[in-house]
């Protein structure tokens, strides 16, 4: 499993963030109301960088420093399951490519695999799926949270 939760780090930090940069991802994430501020791409690669990554580190040694806390794996997964579905409800809300579809479509393969590994092996625990499913949402949610909880101070020194 842990091969599906390292891919989706792989695949997050540079190719998701590069395709969404390429797609002028902060200003889509204005206009769509993800954010109340319109920032540069030098803030929004800041909160990448030093909130949403790390964040994903967190919960990765988590669970390889110790495997009962498999939550934390499964979590990852879930996450990458959450970013895809974000991108293709606004792809077909919009009738428009989402930025980081492309790049989102490899996290839902790669994580629905690894669930399925996951789910597979003599390591399968429904507690540890649904706790797991519940901290990938706060993986998802909790970063945009501290984004703009962090705003005036990544606008700051990232302008």
């Amino acid at each position: 499993m842990m091969n599906f939760i390292f891919l989706n780090l792989v695949i997050y930090l540079p190719f998701h963030l590069f395709e969404e940069a390429v797609g002028d991802f902060p200003k889509w994430m204005y206009e769509h109301k993800w954010l109340p501020y319109h920032m540069t791409h030098g803030h929004w690669m800041a909160n990448n960088l030093f909130i949403y990554y790390p964040m994903l580190l967190i919960f990765v040694f988590l669970y390889v420093f110790n495997n009962k806390l498999i939550c934390f794996g499964v979590a990852i997964l879930i996450w990458g399951i959450i970013n895809f579905g974000d991108h293709f409800f606004y792809t077909v809300k919009d009738k428009k490519v989402s930025p980081g579809l492309i790049s989102g479509t490899f996290f839902v393969v790669n994580s629905v695999l690894g669930l399925r590994y996951y789910i597979l092996s003599d390591c399968f625990s429904v507690p540890q799926l649904i706790i797991g499913v519940l901290i990938g949402g706060v993986l998802f949610g909790l970063p945009m949270g501290l984004c703009i909880v962090l705003y005036k101070f990544f606008d700051k020194y990232f302008k």
